[in-house]
């Protein structure tokens, strides 16, 4: 019998008996405790194993024979057996005929399996040797090792590489400031002159970067450059009016250490008649108590919150008023403010565009998804 017909008896004997003792295995199970395929150990010296390194060890490095261990590479990784997948990819590396082009494909496929394996060094000398030889899986190799540098939070290599990646793929730029945001975050306390070069870094990279601004905005404020803070944080309304609720205390930081509460005032109208929100109009409403009086900020809110009804609004209204009441409307309305609290503290006040994920706190990489940037104000806190 020709060679070839023994390695596809060979492969179809590894693939038909790890079948059966996969539906054996399930059917010993009680029915609730069935485990899925990925997580079934491996039993070395089983048939289908000693098939699949008899197949290997054989293995035609001809294009139409390479295919096939590839894509049952593909399947073990994809249902959870890590170790055939690996054994695979390794044994395959092992072969001195394979041609260049296809150990490429190998390596690039052995470091996924480390990665879905959690063997992040591994994978990263792997993929970091398909980097230095430049080939044309560099790219997604790249992008691999700034995966394993996000996680193993060490943003100046993952800045690094980035940086690398970005004269080939420019749409990862915005990205790159996420990671300048996160190393001068460490730095604005005890190195800000280094944190604004790494926020100016982060803008130039990405004009609409939110949270640069902001970070910039924090800076300045420490340091006491408030104007300087408050052009930081006014570009904010230009780059997503939907972010301006979380500059608010700081631009009114701003604009009272500079004494320009007129434009204050000015600046959040403006604000309100462009893009409104709960958040802001309470503000405004704040504002108007301090220098017109509790009656006419709480008429103006009411009057608002008769066209736009929140539930921000009400416990500012409850709030206003709670001070000048007495017996026992005070008491009802202390617990009317307790009630809007609690619910305030339960809503979903952030949600990511891209999975769904909801959080009550503002993340700037998606815990759910790991995208950057795709997590902002949830519908029900924008108005």
């Amino acid at each position: 019998m020709p060679a070839s017909l023994w390695l596809l008896a060979l492969l179809f004997l590894a693939v038909a008996s790890g079948f059966l003792l996969g539906r054996l295995d399930r059917l010993r199970l009680p029915r609730r405790r069935r485990l899925r395929p990925s997580h079934l150990p491996m039993r070395l010296g089983e048939p289908a194993d000693q098939a699949l390194r008899t197949m290997l060890d054989n293995l035609d490095c001809s294009p139409e024979e390479i295919d096939t261990p590839l894509a049952l590479g593909r399947l073990y990784r994809k249902r959870g057996e890590l170790d055939r997948a690996t054994l695979i990819h390794q044994r395959m590396l092992d072969n001195k005929h394979l041609p260049e082009s296809v150990r490429e494909d190998v390596e690039l496929e052995l470091a996924l399996d480390f990665l879905a394996a959690g063997l992040l060094d591994r994978a990263e000398q792997v993929l970091q040797q398909t980097v230095d030889r430049g080939g044309r899986h560099a790219p997604a190799a790249m992008r691999h090792l700034m995966s394993i540098f996000e996680q193993e939070r060490d943003w100046h290599s993952a800045l690094a590489m980035g940086e690398r990646l970005l004269r080939r793929q420019g749409d990862i730029a915005p990205v790159l400031a996420q990671y300048c945001c996160e190393l001068a975050e460490r730095l604005l306390e005890h190195e800000p002159k280094a944190a604004r070069r790494l926020l100016r870094r982060a803008l130039a990279l990405d004009g609409q970067c939110v949270r640069a601004s902001l970070l910039q905005g924090q800076l300045e404020i420490r340091t006491g450059q408030w104007e300087n803070a408050l052009r930081a944080l006014r570009r904010i309304r230009r780059q997503n009016p939907a972010f301006l609720d979380q500059a608010l205390d700081d631009l009114e930081r701003c604009y009272q250490a500079l004494g320009r509460e007129d434009d204050m005032l000015s600046f959040l109208l403006e604000a309100c008649l462009t893009a409104p929100s709960s958040l802001l109009v309470v503000k405004l409403a704040q504002v108007l108590r301090q220098r017109a009086g509790a009656q006419e900020a709480t008429l103006f809110l009411a009057q608002y919150m008769k066209q736009v009804p929140s539930l921000q609004g009400l416990h500012e209204i409850v709030e206003m008023n709670l001070g000048q009441a007495e017996g026992s409307t005070r008491e009802h309305l202390d617990t009317l403010h307790q009630l809007t609290r609690q619910l305030l503290a339960r809503r979903t006040a952030f949600q990511c565009s891209q999975c769904g994920f909801s959080a009550q706190a503002l993340h700037w990489q998606c815990p759910g998804c790991k995208h950057w940037a795709t997590i902002a104000p949830a519908p029900s806190t924008v108005v």
